[in-house]
């Protein structure tokens, strides 16, 4: 699984940092607005329904805010938010940031409205680069261990059992291989199976009529390494 954390772990962490300075970027905008922005009292006139992408075909309600500048001047906006129950009633006031250049561009003074695009980048961009570097650390870790397994583990000779195609795996559309192998653990004198890391060539030609050395932790027992680098190059394993 090595070379899949890193092709799904780096680019979900890639994309997950482009969102939370997307999200960075919007906040300091909607601050920035609300700062130098005028504010007005607005009445809430009609609430517009539109339908939401559920299965269900619901619809979500937004309101739309009537309101007048410092000079008088009428004007009218559709908040940008949607929710199901609705959040505002017709006739309810509400407070307005407008700016004197673009006054239809006008938001409700609410969190919801001012912070929502701040919100959605900055939630998916944190959840994102969790998962990438949940990966990426998940690799690191699993080279480390297969680096002290090689290092200090017990080595044993196991005979290959099985080999299937791991098809929960798939990357770019293909799945890789696995090996499972058996061999005596001498410290328990039971009989243990041991799976391999993912093999991205068919591995039935070179590991024919082969047995196979295992790295086993002698505190762990189910912690192991297969050792297949007699057969198989760092590309096509992981």
């Amino acid at each position: 699984m090595g070379r899949t954390m890193i092709w799904i772990g780096g680019p979900f962490a890639a994309l997950g940092l482009v969102f939370v300075a997307l999200g960075g970027w919007s906040y300091q905008q909607a601050r920035s607005f609300a700062e130098q922005g005028q504010r007005a009292q607005g009445t809430v006139i009609e609430m517009i329904a539109s339908r939401d992408n559920d299965d269900d075909g619901g619809y979500t309600y937004a309101p739309m805010v009537e309101f007048r500048d410092a000079a008088g001047e009428l004007h009218r906006f559709t908040s940008r938010v949607g929710s199901n129950p609705p959040s505002y009633s017709t006739g309810e006031a509400v407070e307005v940031i407008y700016t004197p250049q673009a006054p239809d561009e006008a938001v409700i003074d609410s969190f919801a409205d001012r912070f929502l695009m701040p919100s959605i980048f900055g939630g998916l961009g944190a959840l994102f680069t969790a998962i990438g570097l949940g990966l990426l650390l998940a690799w690191v870790r699993g080279r480390r261990i297969a680096a002290e397994l090689r290092a200090r583990g017990l080595p044993l000779q196991a005979k290959i059992t099985d080999c299937y195609r791991d098809t929960s795996v798939t990357v770019n559309g293909r799945s890789p291989w696995r090996v499972v192998c058996q061999a005596t653990h001498p410290a328990t004198g039971a009989m243990q199976s041991f799976k391999s890391e993912a093999i991205w060539v068919d591995p039935d030609s070179r590991l024919s009529g082969r047995d196979l050395r295992v790295f086993v932790d002698p505190a762990r027992p189910k912690r192991h390494l297969i050792d297949l680098s007699p057969y198989f190059s760092k590309d096509e394993l992981g």
